[in-house]
C-alpha cells in the first residue's frame, strides 16, 4: 500500500495532529468534516489523508498499529489508539482550555462540543479560573459571533455557548433566505423577461 496522499487541490487546510497538538478530540472532529468536505470516500484514500495529518509521534503510534493489524484502519480506530496515548491529565488540560482557538473550517457548534468536552472533565477549581472571556477569546476570529456574544454578558460559559450557537444559526438562516431570494428572482427575469424589462423602464 502506497502511504502517501496528494495534498494538491484540497482546498481547505488537512487537520494535523502531533508534536504539540496533542488534542485528539478536536482533531477527530476536524478530520471526519474535513474529509466528509473533500468528498473522500474511498477507504484507502481515506486512510492516507488520515495518515498524512500526522506528524511525529503520532505518525509513528498510527503506522504501528497499521503493521500490527495488517490492515486500513479507519478515522475511529485512529482517535482511539491516539486517545490511549495521548491521555490528558488536568493541568494539560486546563492550559489547552486556555489557548483553545475556532478552527477555520469548523462551526461554533462543533466547536462548542470540543470546548465543552475539555471544560467538563475539570475540577471546580479549575472551572473557576476560566470564565465567559476566556471563551470569547477563542473565538474571536468570528468577528461578528464574538461581538454579539460579548455584547450580552453571558454569565458562563455554557451560556456564551448557546448564544454563539444562536448567532450562528440565524446567520447561516439569513443566508438560505438571501440565496433563496436571488434564485427566485433569477426564475422570474429568465422566465418572464417583459417584466423585467418593464420594471426598468417604470419611473418612480
Amino acid at each position: 500500500m502506497k502511504m502517501s496522499s496528494n495534498r494538491e487541490g484540497r482546498k481547505i487546510p488537512l487537520p494535523i495532529i502531533g508534536g504539540n497538538n496533542k488534542n485528539v478530540k478536536a482533531w477527530y472532529i476536524l478530520m471526519k468534516n474535513w474529509l466528509k468536505m473533500e468528498k473522500v470516500t474511498d477507504d484507502e484514500e481515506k486512510f492516507q489523508f488520515i495518515l498524512a495529518g500526522t506528524v511525529e509521534e503520532a505518525t509513528q503510534i498510527v503506522s504501528d498499529k497499521f503493521v500490527e493489524a495488517n490492515r486500513i484502519l479507519n478515522l475511529e480506530e485512529c482517535r482511539d489508539i491516539l486517545l490511549e496515548r495521548y491521555h490528558l491529565n488536568e493541568d494539560e488540560r486546563f492550559r489547552e482550555l486556555k489557548t483553545l482557538l475556532i478552527m477555520p473550517n469548523e462551526s461554533v457548534r462543533e466547536f462548542n462540543d470540543r470546548y465543552l468536552d475539555y471544560y467538563c472533565q475539570l475540577s471546580t477549581d479549575n472551572k473557576a479560573k476560566l470564565s465567559v472571556y476566556d471563551y470569547e477569546n477563542s473565538i474571536r476570529s468570528r468577528t461578528d459571533i464574538y461581538e454579539k456574544v460579548a455584547y450580552e454578558e453571558a454569565k458562563t460559559i455554557e451560556a456564551a455557548c448557546k448564544i454563539a450557537e444562536k448567532v450562528e444559526r440565524i446567520k447561516l438562516g439569513s443566508r438560505s433566505v438571501q440565496k433563496g431570494r436571488k434564485f427566485n428572482n433569477n426564475n422570474i427575469q429568465n422566465n418572464y423577461p417583459f417584466i423585467s424589462r418593464y420594471s426598468s423602464n417604470q419611473n418612480f
